[in-house]
């Protein structure tokens, strides 16, 4: 029986879960999942938009309890009802605040409060978010990039941390993810040209926040079922956003439009085997594709539930563990698995009987009495590798499928051309510069192909 999934999403301030992550959020309550958001700090530090609730700015006690209550009503709209500030009632960790870098970034404030995140120790933040982790036992944890998103020190000291309590924790996750925007989907996103933009009122862009992504985007779940909720959550955070039709502004007041996709990266953990579901543009479809629950349940079958072990145990429980070899390693680059290589040598069979049978086809002209021999035979059985060489790469993502796949098609170009091999004595590749260039014209298409860098951020529309 497969087991309720369980996600864990850590977030610096009240909004950000939205913001980053609330589509993908209300998805998974939508599909039944038991979702946990965590708040790091009460966003004390945060600007006010109302003109109302101006008196709230530097008001850090006030502002806090009131984006305490937005983000309860921003869980509501979600469906969340496990939602935990960082520490609980033993410790509260502050907004460190920000300040705007001149690249358009945000960079650390020149004073930040002595209860700030950023201002306590690593480790005492990882420990507070593993002791979470073995709490809610998740399957999947999820949080910022390493930049932050657009560089808050809050979001980075949140990055660093769940990277740290995730190797700490004595419950093994799943799978660690990275939120990300893809660099095309982030200029959509602060397009002022895009409709319904100029009906906002919202100013535009002069340069776009978001920084570059930092590994490789592997997910792109789709919330355009889920927009309305998402829309209604960010118009909960009512003292930092402000939502018209299907844009919002934040207090600097840039029109940014809610997209229909959330981006992940794959930080840690399980990663997405070759033969899982995959969209069009070669994204999963969900921040769960390819990980197996019952897996991760039975991984972490030894350790006793919540609460039923001493510190002494505990603490012995995450030396075997780690002893073992059993903590999450960072994740490198996922290599194709014996699936693509069989694929790869399949359509190079094809490729290679097709292009040697049709290579050889001319059209003959004459130009002022001259013959002149149009190879158009070659250059479609060029064409031809070409696309399956090119459909090889982008698929898998790695050049090691079309090059095998291009020595698959030089040896049988090679069989059609040895007669002793052939019924009849029949001879299928001559001695022309036509044969020439088709058996090394695939194997020169692959070597090029090989240095080209296929875009990895391409978004589903």
């Amino acid at each position: 029986m497969t087991p309720r999934p369980r996600i864990l999403f850590v977030h610096a301030h009240p909004d950000d879960e939205t913001i980053t992550t609330g589509g993908t959020i209300a998805t998974l309550v939508a599909e039944g999942a038991h979702v946990t958001v965590v708040t790091a700090t009460r966003g004390e530090g945060g600007e006010v938009i109302p003109p109302a609730l101006a008196h709230l700015e530097g008001d850090r006690a006030g502002l806090a309890q009131v984006r305490e209550t937005e983000i309860a009503e921003a869980m509501a709209a979600l469906g969340v009802s496990d939602h935990r500030f960082l520490g609980g009632s033993d410790r509260i960790f502050e907004d460190s605040g920000m300040e705007w870098g001149p690249d358009g970034h945000a960079v650390a404030a020149s004073t930040r409060p002595a209860d700030s995140l950023c201002s306590a120790e690593l480790s005492t933040v990882a420990a507070a978010i593993a002791e979470v982790i073995d709490d809610v036992r998740p399957h999947a944890v999820v949080t910022y990039s390493a930049n932050g998103g657009y560089g808050h020190p809050d979001h980075v000291r949140v990055h660093e941390a769940t990277v740290a309590a995730v190797d700490a924790a004595r419950w093994r996750t799943g799978r660690l993810l990275f939120v990300e925007v893809p660099a095309e989907v982030a200029e959509e996103m602060f397009d002022p040209l895009q409709p319904g933009f100029a009906e906002t009122g919202f100013a535009a862009a002069t340069t776009i926040p978001t920084k570059a992504p930092e590994g490789e985007i592997v997910i792109a779940e789709d919330i355009s079922a889920q927009l309305p909720a998402k829309a209604a959550a960010l118009a909960a955070h009512r003292t930092q956003v402000t939502v018209s039709g299907g844009f919002f502004a934040l207090s600097n007041d840039v029109g940014t439009k809610i997209v229909d996709h959330e981006y992940y990266t794959i930080g840690a953990g399980e990663t997405i085997a070759s033969a899982a579901p995959m969209t069009m543009t070669g994204y999963a479809p969900h921040i769960l594709t390819g990980l197996d629950l019952a897996e991760v349940e039975a991984q972490n079958s030894e350790l006793p539930m919540a609460g039923q072990e001493t510190t002494a145990q505990g603490s012995a429980a995450h030396s075997v563990a780690a002893d073992s070899g059993l903590r999450r390693r960072r994740r490198g680059p996922r290599k194709p698995g014996v699936f693509a290589y069989v694929h790869a040598a399949l359509l190079a069979l094809l490729i290679g009987v097709l292009g040697g049978l049709q290579h050889l086809n001319v059209t003959v002209i004459h130009l002022g009495g001259m013959p002149i021999i149009l190879p158009w035979g070659l250059g479609l059985a060029l064409l031809l590798a070409a696309c399956g060489l090119w459909h090889l790469k982008t698929l898998y993502r790695s050049s090691g499928p079309m090059l095998a796949a291009a020595f698959v098609i030089a040896i049988i170009s090679y069989l059609l051309g040895q007669p002793q091999l052939l019924p009849g004595s029949d001879i299928v590749l001559t001695g022309t510069l036509r044969s020439a260039g088709w058996l090394l014209g695939p194997m020169l298409l692959a070597a090029v192909f090989a240095f080209i860098r296929v875009p990895r951020t391409q978004a589903p529309r």
